[in-house]
This record gives C-alpha cells, sequence and structure tokens, in this order.
C-alpha cells in the first residue's frame, strides 16, 4: 500500500498498551491489562498471551527472545512457543526501550510524508516501525500495523 492504508487491527488487550515491539513477522505488545501478546503480523492473528502480576511498560524483541518489563519484575519468553525463560538462560541482547520511531502528532495521528498519514480514534500510547511496517499501540488496547511503501517517514 502506497496510501499509508492500515491492514490490520489487532484486539485482545482489556486496557492501555503502554509498549509494542516488532521483528520480521512477530509483534509484540504489553498492556495495563497486565498481559504480553505476540502477534502474527502477516496475518494479524495473536499467537501467545503471556500473564505478568503488573502492567507491562516496556516489550522488546531479539531472536527467540521476549522481554518484558513491568514495576516489579522482569520476564523473559520464548517468542514461537510463549513459554517463560528462566532468565540466566535467557540470550536477550536488548532491553525494553522507550525510544519513538515513528512521528506522532496530536497524539492520535501518525504523519508519513507529503500530507500522508493515519489518524486514530484515541491517544497514541506506543509505536515500533521495521522498515515499512508501522505499528501502534492506543489507550484502547488495540494495535495497529500499517504497511507503506515507497514513502519516507515525515520528520
Amino acid at each position: 500500500a502506497t496510501s499509508g492504508e492500515e491492514q490490520h487491527v489487532l484486539k485482545g488487550h482489556s486496557g492501555s498498551v503502554y509498549s509494542v515491539a516488532i521483528q520480521g513477522d512477530t509483534i509484540v505488545s504489553g498492556s495495563d491489562d497486565n498481559t504480553v501478546r505476540i502477534w502474527n503480523a502477516t496475518s494479524g492473528e495473536e499467537q501467545h498471551v503471556l500473564e505478568h502480576f503488573d502492567y507491562v511498560w516496556r516489550v522488546a524483541i531479539q531472536g527467540d527472545t521476549i522481554v518484558s518489563w513491568s514495576s516489579n519484575e522482569t520476564r523473559y519468553w520464548n517468542a514461537r512457543t510463549g513459554e517463560a525463560l528462566d532468565a540466566d538462560e535467557a540470550k536477550a541482547s536488548t532491553t525494553p526501550g522507550s525510544s519513538r520511531l515513528v512521528n506522532v502528532e496530536n497524539g492520535t495521528h501518525v504523519k508519513l510524508s507529503e500530507g500522508i498519514g493515519f489518524t486514530t480514534d484515541h491517544r497514541i500510547t506506543r509505536t515500533a516501525r521495521q522498515g515499512s511496517v508501522y505499528v501502534i499501540g492506543d489507550e484502547s488496547g488495540m494495535v495497529q500495523i500499517l504497511h507503506v511503501q515507497g514513502i519516507e517517514p515525515g520528520i
């Protein structure tokens, strides 16, 4: 799509999405509903729901390892199976971060370029970008996936 048209809406979280990450065909989202969800980026299907004891503030994915962080714990997961990993066994080379890789205006609009963008009905809480794929989490608990071809991100 060259228009920034929405490809999927991932529904499953019952609270605000605080963090999203993408690697290859895997999207990970963390929410104040105390869950981490693993999604297939191509189909939009939910693959696994991972439980925390508190709000999930950050998620990251590196290789087959997902790292999720809440106020009282950091957990490690196998991205393919959804199984919890012992921290000593986890070989994650990344930690959850807060860098915003997508230009968000007015809290609800993703700016791409040349006036092209995407607007949500709810405040955008987290974003991630990998090449031409944008992942956007909002306070309603939805995660949107946009596949954008031939457009450079706005500055």
